[in-house]
């Protein structure tokens, strides 16, 4: 719960349209839990090259991944 409402917040702030949030947000969340870390900053890179995000809200998505992120 504390990622979700941390990225609600963030994406807000950020500026990044709001009909894109719900979907990165979700995709972000599902990628890292199903897959990897590194799957969910892939879909950032989608993003960045869609023109949705640009490189300082990928960076910036990428750190919170990165914290959230659990290493085993």
């Amino acid at each position: 719960m504390e990622y979700k409402y941390e990225m609600r917040l963030k994406l807000s702030d950020m500026g990044i349209a709001e009909e894109h949030r719900s979907n990165i947000l979700a995709t972000i969340w599902a990628r890292g839990e199903r897959k990897t870390s590194n799957e969910s900053k892939e879909f950032l890179n989608e993003k960045l090259q869609e023109g949705i995000i640009n490189d300082e809200q990928s960076k910036k998505l990428g750190k919170i991944i990165d914290e959230y992120t659990v290493r085993r």
